[in-house]
């Protein structure tokens, strides 16, 4: 017979039951947290017996874990395909910052739940080393900025990184406090900083110490000024 798809496979079968818990349980942790989530529910959302679910993950830890990881897989190969641009590195950077915020605003929840995972597991350290991975994105733009001559060597790459990062997890929070979603108001200021603080001038210097940086600073400060004038749209 033609026209049939092939039945999926035994470890087809195996994978996609294993993905319906994880999107069950992680539903289930978002709605009632790690302490309020027991395994019945999530046997229940994901349509099965809930002896199943311990055939794939003993304890809830070992689900969050999962969830964990696949989360920071999926968005280091996101911050990768983003921060592939060639060229500028400055460009580079405003993608992964695009990148970065989106996925901030979109997926705030089960970015809390890596943080609930150290918490309930203090000792793990898989997920630290998968977030190292993600951030080491930054890492490679920003070091190729500098080997280009398009970034002054002069600061630690961790010092940027920080301020890259915390910037956008910091505005995020205060947007979805705000109601707002003016991701590029953010990004377009973010910029400015790298570029005038830690980029090069058109003579070789740090842009910072030739002189430009009043002229970013005025940018700076009128972009603080529109980002503070934004409405307050809670209700």
């Amino acid at each position: 017979m033609t026209g049939l798809s092939p039945s999926p496979t035994r470890r087809q079968k195996v994978e996609q039951r294993e993905a319906a818990i994880l999107r069950a349980a992680q539903a289930i942790f978002i709605e009632h947290g790690y302490d309020g989530a027991r395994m019945a529910d999530i046997a229940r959302r994901a349509g099965m017996a809930e002896g199943t679910i311990y055939i794939y993950f003993k304890t809830k830890i070992d689900l969050m874990k999962a969830i964990v990881a696949n989360f920071w897989s999926d968005l280091t190969i996101g911050a990768r395909a983003a921060g592939r641009l060639e060229g500028s590195a400055l460009l580079a950077l405003r993608s992964l910052a695009e990148f970065h915020m989106q996925a901030l605003i979109e997926q705030f929840e089960v970015i809390e739940l890596t943080q609930s995972l150290r918490i309930f597991a203090p000792g793990e350290t898989d997920s630290r080393q998968d977030m190292r991975i993600y951030v080491a994105v930054f890492d490679d733009i920003y070091r190729r900025g500098i080997d280009r001559g398009q970034f002054c060597e002069a600061t630690p790459v961790w010092v940027a990184r920080d301020l890259f990062y915390g910037t956008l997890e910091y505005s995020a929070r205060t947007m979805r406090l705000r109601g707002s979603e003016d991701t590029g108001l953010v990004i377009d200021i973010l910029v400015d900083v790298f570029e005038a603080r830690f980029g090069v001038s058109e003579t070789g210097q740090p842009a910072f110490e030739a002189g430009e940086y009043k002229r970013f600073a005025e940018r700076f400060e009128a972009a603080l000024e529109r980002l503070e004038s934004l409405p307050d749209t809670r209700s």
